[in-house]
């Protein structure tokens, strides 16, 4: 997009501003009072909101609060506090109203209606909310929990001795380009993890190391949270640096008392504490919130653990209450984990891999009413944290003397012999440091009928990592070819962000309305390894309320249309922009006489920079198209959407030629030396000869494209009030299709008349069998909750159906299938590879490099030349077979009862039939097992 185009699409975003500035229609004054609608006492310190304006306050001391400057009209009216339900009510404002009574509900399964799903958010875009009795209920170890309650997803055991991505509308769950472009978004702070450079070469990540590849989010806890918010669809130019959707976090906040969380299952064992301290009027809140917990792979062989302990120590207050008031939050947390693995506990042998991840961070937060006719709001954040991430590696080796050179330089270096056994002590610790500051302006009014909400804010982040990198000792090296490397030397990356976005809102009727949202982010990158051009992030949303009759109990209650469009980039990561170096070592010379305790060993190092000076930045084309309706007691929400992630970040194999010398010796030729530069006997050159090889390597590059489609679906269908029992179904079909063909080598490993052999295969997405893949699922998931006010009990018996699991691999280059078939006298063979059960399946490579690195077309003449068809790609029968197991089911249940005010116990039951059907997978060529195992956990929270 040029310059012209940026500038028109901001004039047309911006154009609704000056209504801003125009007289608006009379104003009025509401105040009132907030009570418990049980005990009638007045609630302190309630933040309420006039959802359309912008427009907040919060209740004194007393529970009294007064809202001014409120033009006519009919709005929607909010009102938040910790412990209660979270109130909302239609009103119609065309006077001045006092003594308006706000009734909340505190927080308990004695309450009439309890909400323990996601539920629809009602916006332009697809939302779901998920509240904290829905994540108590669940019993979620992690935010990765959560998200099973969204439609499409798969029940899922909590699991801390393995990373956890969060993806949204991900078929496989762990796509990591997928997991890299969900924003994960607490307490206004965005979590980061691109700094993360725990890599040990080559795009291979440490050790439980997401780097590169998203968040883990066993790092966020979530006993301290009391909200969440999933945004699925196209998120609000509010919102960058992300492909797939934002994980919005909101920690807890107010006066709370002491709680205390027990929980366990057959790997866990978790422990939390939390309380909300009362200042004193008007000095605001302090929030205490800590979390431990202690993960087993197997309790019986325990080689594999994991440990957590989070803290997080909040303040709140809301200044100036009577006037422009403002709010200020202040959240301080810190978060130990470490992963270990011992490879074998009864070995003798003192081998371990471990990783840590610690971190510290401080953010502030917070909203100013301004209440000026040019400028309604002010919200700021401003957050940076400091961690240290430690792997460690610590194993034994047991071999012949290997030749070895820590050599950074290319050319011939004098080498030494590692021992015959050694300890290897690779050691890897990353510092990241993160960054940001955020300020958005808001210009919210009511001008004649139409509701205008106006948005301009700036942003800047920057990320980088001062930690020591790779250490090891090079006497007794992890692996050849591997140099240490610090990473204090790679340079930050600074964004400089701006945003724009209006959203009106234009009532047609009582009943009918149109709501409508344009936006723009413009980001500017600055660091030294790229010069990226401004990247322009437009983004549109649109919803129809053709019915809106919250008063009638009968017949169609509401029914709306919605749609959203947007380009959403992901920015990019250290671990992308500086990669490792590349070294070659290859042994020259060796010569080794231990009787006289001499040796001598000549090494030839190739080194090779990896960075890309072409990589380009993820970026996202999302659409929807949704329905929501209510009637005759039935909610449903359907949405259809459609997703082209391009440029995805990817780790890529490519090769040039590469060359050493090789001596020639002979021990009767006496004792070598290597002098000016060659090894040599009694001063005299031993000759050589010069080996052709390839120095192969991998660089980041943009080869992978993810085309997402699919149906999303949620029916709530009431409660039948004899049973005390809601019926939701909910699910979605899916279809993806991830594709990678851009060019990469493989190389064979095969000696050719005592030389390596001398050509380097170019295939379609590198040498493995395929570059892409085709899933499709649809799933149902049944959920029968009963909920006892009088014995304050919920049980949810959920049946996960799932009636298409399909999975194809293929192989393609530019839209051409690359995969034949031929018999076992190599004769090539006609019909369709995915279908054929019976003859080998081969993939040619599209090109091939000598030594010289003069690349050249395969083609039929290779094909059938006996030293070229070892570059030919050969798989089993079935590989490119489609798996196709018929539905499968499982059967979930879940239970919270709680003991007065004082103590709940909650539990759950995964496949607690063990239902564990066989399918046969025809690409696999085996029967598996579908579902996980049996699985449950229990809950103990006390309050005092």
């Amino acid at each position: 997009m040029n310059l012209r185009n940026i500038f028109l699409f901001i004039l047309v975003i911006l154009l609704p501003g000056p209504l801003s500035l125009q007289a608006q229609s009379s104003k009025f004054t509401l105040s009132g009072t907030v009570i418990d609608a049980k005990t009638g006492e007045t609630i302190p310190y309630v933040t309420i909101l006039v959802k359309e304006l912008s427009l907040w306050t919060t209740s004194d001391v007393d529970g009294n609060f007064i809202l001014k400057d409120i033009a006519g009209g009919e709005y929607t009216l909010e009102a938040k506090c910790l412990g209660f339900e979270e109130y909302s009510v239609r009103i119609i404002i065309r006077q001045n109203i006092s003594k308006y009574q706000l009734k909340l509900q505190a927080q308990s399964l004695a309450l009439d209606e309890v909400t323990v799903t996601a539920t629809d958010a009602r916006k332009m875009n697809s939302t779901s909310n998920i509240s904290k009795t829905a994540l108590e209920h669940l019993q979620a170890a992690n935010i990765q929990d959560a998200m099973q309650l969204l439609p499409g997803s798969l029940t899922k055991n909590p699991q801390l001795t393995s990373v956890a991505k969060v993806t949204i509308r991900d078929i496989s769950g762990t796509n990591s380009a997928i997991s890299l472009g969900t924003s994960i978004i607490v307490d206004g702070a965005k979590i980061s993890n691109d700094a993360n450079m725990q890599m040990v070469s080559g795009g291979n990540p440490a050790s439980s190391s997401t780097s590169g590849t998203g968040v883990d989010a066993r790092q966020i806890p979530v006993d301290n949270i009391e909200s969440i918010e999933v945004i699925r669809g196209v998120a609000s130019a509010e919102y960058g640096d992300l492909n797939s959707g934002a994980v919005i976090v909101k920690t807890k906040a107010g006066k709370a008392p002491w709680e205390a969380r027990f929980k366990t299952d057959p790997h866990l064992k978790q422990a939390s504490l939390s309380k909300g301290f009362a200042l004193g009027p008007n000095k605001g809140f302090l929030n205490f919130d800590a979390d431990y917990a202690k993960a087993l792979s197997d309790i019986r062989t325990p080689s594999r653990s994991y440990g957590r302990g989070t803290l997080q120590i909040g303040y709140s207050n809301i200044f100036n209450t009577k006037g422009r008031a403002v709010s200020f939050n202040a959240k301080l947390n810190g978060s130990i984990t470490m992963d270990k693995v011992k490879k074998d506990p009864d070995q003798s042998l003192d081998e371990l891999t471990k990783s840590e991840d610690n971190k510290i961070g401080l953010n502030f937060f917070g909203n100013w009413m301004v209440k000026k006719p040019w400028l309604t709001s002010l919200e700021y954040s401003a957050s940076g944290s400091y961690g240290r991430q430690y792997n460690r590696n610590k194993e034994w080796h047991s071999a012949v003397k290997l030749p070895n050179t820590n050599a950074k330089e290319p050319g011939e270096h004098l080498g030494v012999l590692l021992p015959y056994e050694y300890f290897s002590d690779l050691r890897i610790e990353g510092i990241p440091i993160y960054a940001q500051a955020k300020l958005t302006a808001n210009v919210t009014g009511k001008y004649g009928k139409i509701y205008n909400n106006f948005m301009l804010g700036a942003e800047w982040t920057t990320k980088g990592n001062r930690g020591d990198g790779k250490t090891f000792d090079s006497h007794y090296p992890p692996a050849q070819n591997l140099r240490p490397r610090p990473f204090k030397d790679i340079p930050f990356i600074h964004e400089y962000t701006g945003f724009a976005e209006d959203k009106v809102i234009l009532p047609f009727s009582e009943e009918i309305s149109f709501q409508f949202s344009a936006g723009v982010r413009l980001t500017n990158i600055a660091t030294k390894a790229a010069d990226y051009d401004i990247t322009v992030d437009p983004r549109f949303n649109a919803k129809l309320t053709l019915i809106d009759r919250n008063y009638n109990r009968e017949g169609i209650q509401y029914l709306s249309v919605r749609g959203g469009w947007g380009i959403l980039t992901k920015m990019p990561t250290l671990a992308h922009l500086y990669p490792d170096p590349v070294y070659s070592d290859h042994i020259s010379f060796n010569y080794n006489d231990d009787a006289n305790n001499y040796n001598l060993t000549v090494i030839t190092t190739d080194v090779q920079k990896t960075e890309n000076p072409n990589l380009k930045l993820p970026s996202s084309r999302n659409m929807e198209i949704g329905l929501d309706l209510k009637a005759f007691g039935i909610t449903g929400n359907f949405t259809y959407f459609k997703e082209k992630l391009t440029h995805a970040f990817t780790w890529e194999s490519t090769a040039r030629p590469s060359n050493y010398r090789q001596y020639n010796y002979d021990p009767m030729m006496g004792r070598p030396e290597y002098t000016n530069g060659e090894v040599t006997i009694g001063g005299t050159p031993v000759g050589y000869q010069t080996i052709n090889t390839f120095l192969g390597y991998r660089l980041p590059g943009n080869g992978m494209t993810i085309n997402k489609w699919g149906i999303e679906y949620n029916l709530d269908f009431g409660k039948i009030n004899p049973l005390q029992t809601s019926v939701i179904i909910d699910g979605a079909y899916f279809n993806q299709k991830e594709h990678n063909d851009v060019l990469q080598t493989g190389y064979v490993s095969d000696m050719v008349d005592g030389k390596p052999y001398p050509y380097m295969g170019i295939y379609a997405g590198g040498n493995g069998s395929s570059n892409g893949t085709k899933m499709q699922r649809l799933n149902t998931n049944i959920r029968l909750i009963t909920h006892i006010p009088q014995l304050r009990l919920i049980v949810t018996l959920s049946g996960q159906c799932v009636w298409m699991d399909k999975n194809q691999v293929f192989n393609k280059y530019r839209g051409i299938n690359m995969v034949y078939m031929q018999d076992d006298d190599g004769n090539y063979v006609f019909g369709d590879p995915g279908k054929d059960m019976k003859y080998l399946k081969c993939v040619n490579p599209v090109a091939y490099m000598d030594t010289y690195g003069m690349v050249h077309l395969f083609t039929d003449k290779e094909a059938n030349d006996p030293l070229f068809q070892k570059m030919i790609l050969k798989n089993r029968a079935s590989t490119f077979a489609e798996n196709d197991p018929s539905p499968y089911f499982m059967l979930n249940m879940r239970l919270t009862k709680e003991i007065g005010n004082y103590a709940s116990l909650s539990f759950y039951a995964n496949n607690f039939t063990n239902a564990r059907p066989k399918r046969y997978l025809k690409a696999n060529g085996m029967d598996v097992r579908m579902n996980s195992g049996i699985f449950f956990g229990a809950e103990i929270s006390l309050k005092f």
